[in-house]
């Protein structure tokens, strides 16, 4: 595995029911990649914000390996558009997507199915994406007989996309962009394409982008991953929750105390390697670090009083 696949999860998973009372939509909803997820530890970091909202619906939303811009349409801020085999449906028989205008669902790091539901032409479909050795093969299927003309490069609606569109949204973009030469720019511009899209008044957290373990203070990386989260800081502002290591107190209120070899790393300005997966993984936390990512979040909840 290198530094930019990240691990998935394939479904936005309602983890506990919204019994809010507020007319304000009360759902919490996480995009992103496998750190959204929560690969290399047990559960996602959402799951320990869930408890501390126990009366708000929470929903997560990760594939493995993803850039900002795959995460944009998933969540509906960039348009998702496709063109299919023939030109139309075809009762209700699978058919072939010949172009997307982007590969929403793809990852380089395993041969998973995965799928979305949403609608074209007013016809609820699925769309399936699979993947072998040989290559990977996108599918539309009708959840109900028709045979309508789709013209190409025709929106395909993404149900997930308008179901969460008025939830709080926490947005944890960009860990894959970060060795692509344009990576700042496709994570500045995806999430500022998913932030028009939320509902107004937009309720929304960025998540700085994290570190990998090798990426130390004064390596070219580092210094990349550091420019980023200044952007959005500078952008985002009180929106924004840093990725830096964490504090003392941070680590003393989930009952961590740091090694030697953490000390280390705290002094390269990066998470300690006991915060972090095992089995030679240097992008994920393990749950501990998860539980910083979740304080650190629950605690920009309350501030914004979302």
């Amino acid at each position: 595995m290198t530094t930019t696949l990240l691990s998935s999860c394939n479904v936005v998973d309602d983890i506990f029911p919204n019994r809010g009372k507020s007319d304000r939509d009360q759902t919490l909803a996480f995009f992103g990649d496998s750190l959204t997820v929560g690969a290399g530890g047990t559960a996602s970091y959402a799951t320990l914000v869930a408890a501390e909202f126990q009366d708000r619906t929470v929903a997560t939303d990760g594939i493995i390996g993803q850039l900002a811009s795959s995460i944009a349409v998933r969540q509906g801020g960039l348009p998702l558009k496709i063109t299919v085999e023939g030109n139309k449906l075809n009762g209700i028989q699978p058919i072939r997507i010949t172009k997307l205008s982007n590969m929403f669902l793809s990852t380089g790091s395993n041969y998973n199915e995965y799928s979305r539901t949403g609608t074209i032409g007013g016809v609820r479909c699925t769309i399936k994406r699979t993947a072998n050795a040989q290559g990977e093969t996108y599918t539309i299927t009708p959840g109900t007989v028709s045979v309508i003309d789709i013209a190409a490069d025709s929106v395909f609606l993404l149900d997930d996309a308008s179901r969460l569109r008025t939830a709080t949204q926490i947005l944890w973009y960009g860990r894959n962009n970060v060795r692509m030469a344009n990576g700042e720019q496709e994570i500045l511009s995806s999430l500022e394409s998913s932030i028009a899209y939320i509902t107004t008044p937009a309720r929304y957290i960025v998540v700085g982008v994290l570190l990998a373990s090798g990426e130390i203070k004064g390596n070219a990386d580092f210094n990349k991953v550091a420019a980023i989260n200044a952007s959005l800081s500078a952008k985002y502002g009180k929106s924004f929750v840093e990725m830096t290591p964490p504090t003392d107190a941070e680590m003393t209120a989930i009952g961590y105390t740091p090694t030697a070899n953490d000390k280390i790393d705290l002094q390269n300005q990066n998470f300690p390697r006991g915060l972090r997966a095992d089995g030679g993984d240097d992008i994920h936390l393990n749950d501990k670090g998860y539980h910083i990512v979740a304080n650190r979040v629950i605690a920009k909840i309350k501030e914004l009083k979302y």
